[in-house]
């Protein structure tokens, strides 16, 4: 059955940025209502240190990054509730919530896995008003995920209106009017700003940019020759005048990491070859869902050191080029494990691994070698048929043996909530 939903198409462009509220915790309290108003922590793999806070969290001086062995105690005595990241339920409900926008946007930008742009036209400003509060209203009638709504005519401001959006109660802010953005330039921080960092923050704060009002006031020639093009597009949108148009079609990546830090210390070749040929497989699975293939892969190992007290890393690589690009998971397995074998120390313990894909390429771009046998169209309808009975069976149900059968290698997940909207294992059971 379709959904009612409102589009809305008129000639003025206006951009809303749709960010959802502390979302990590906000899905944690969609399936558990109890830690609504509570303080909630979310923390990140081998539950190492906070990622996402609720604001009573906040309120309690929780920081963001904060480890969490070292505000274990303060947790427990300030009933802060600490869950493990939970990826498969937050891809869910980022899916839904982006599918809903995708129903009510003429044009939509998925930025980040709670972030969208939106792009409306609308004769005045108060039909982006009804827009917005339709668009809050929808997401929390059929998700149950809070957002909040910035509007602005270019993406900048949009991203500027969000984090004022944050700190209103209706949870939306509308920089379309001049005058309004004359009036919040004069104290927004121009270190606060999409695309200013810490170090650009310095160099601006040199020669006297310390508000975004400061900033718009200079001369587009000075911010060029201080931040070359991309500080003048910059310039532009926070004038109101867009450079930067929605990216609707997501690139193919041209590299692709896979790494994991171990749930302990490893000190056997075994145990981090079955790490490896896991991340590899994973890999693998990414590089054909964007029909690319690799040319070379490196792979890194890491130990660390407290010598002294003070904590060190170390990190170990090695590389394989291979005869033709592949993303074949067998082929690129045993060379990551030849590499493994090049690196691996037995006096050494190892705290992470990982591979790392480079000089991908698609598929039609693979020029032809006489002497090296391409991929069988066999071989390719194998991993094809791998990959789809995974991908819709549950991932790994078929797997590789290099990949381990019980794994002892993987990340602590202690405080990990059920996978409810991802497994029927976990469905809540209605006892009558």
């Amino acid at each position: 059955m379709g959904r009612c939903h409102k589009r809305y198409t008129f000639p003025v462009s206006y951009y809303i940025l749709a960010d959802c509220n502390n979302f990590y915790v906000s899905c944690e309290r969609l399936l558990n209502p109890k830690l609504e108003n509570k303080p909630v922590v979310i923390l990140s793999n081998n539950d190492g240190c906070v990622i996402s806070r609720s604001q009573e969290a906040k309120d309690l001086g929780i920081k963001m990054g904060d480890p969490y062995f070292k505000i274990k105690n303060f947790c427990k005595q300030a009933n802060i509730s600490a869950f493990s990241s939970n990826y498969k339920l937050y891809g869910d409900i980022s899916r839904r919530i982006m599918n809903v926008y995708s129903e009510m946007a003429p044009e939509i930008e998925v930025y980040s896995i709670d972030e969208a742009f939106l792009k409306y036209s609308s004769a005045n400003s108060s039909d982006i008003g009804s827009i917005c509060q339709h668009l809050r209203k929808m997401i929390k009638r059929w998700v149950g995920i809070p957002i909040s709504l910035g509007v602005g005519p270019t993406k900048t401001l949009s991203k500027v209106a969000n984090s004022l959006a944050k700190k209103n109660k209706n949870g939306f802010f509308d920089l379309s009017s001049e005058q309004i953005r004359s009036e919040i330039f004069m104290n927004y921080p121009i270190g606060d700003v999409w695309g200013i960092g810490s170090r650009l923050t310095e160099r601006l704060k040199n020669v006297d940019i310390h508000t975004i009002a400061d900033f718009v006031a200079k001369d587009p020639l000075f911010i060029r020759n201080k931040m070359g093009v991309i500080g003048e597009r910059m310039h532009l949108e926070l004038l109101g005048i867009p450079c930067l148009e929605l990216e609707e079609d997501v690139a193919s990546k041209k590299s692709i990491t896979c790494s994991r830090s171990f749930g302990k210390l490893l000190n056997k070749e075994s145990e981090i070859a079955e790490a490896l040929s896991t991340f590899a497989a994973r890999g693998c699975v990414k590089l054909r869902a964007q029909n690319s293939f690799a040319k070379a892969i490196y792979i890194f190992v890491e130990t660390s050191s407290t010598a002294g007290g003070v904590f060190q890393r170390f990190q170990f690589n090695s590389h394989a080029v291979f005869e033709k690009p592949t993303n074949d998971t067998s082929e690129i397995i045993t060379a990551a494990k030849k590499c493994l074998k090049r690196l691996f120390q037995s006096d050494k313990q190892y705290r992470k691994c990982g591979i790392i894909f480079s000089d991908l390429i698609s598929e039609e771009d693979i020029v032809p070698d006489f002497f090296v046998k391409p991929m069988s169209p066999q071989r390719k309808a194998i991993l094809k048929t791998v990959d789809d009975l995974n991908k819709k069976f549950g991932k790994n149900k078929l797997f590789f043996g290099a990949m381990g059968v019980d794994p002892q290698w993987k990340m602590r997940s202690d405080f990990l909530s059920s996978h409810n909207t991802t497994s029927w294992d976990h469905l809540p059971k209605v006892i009558a």
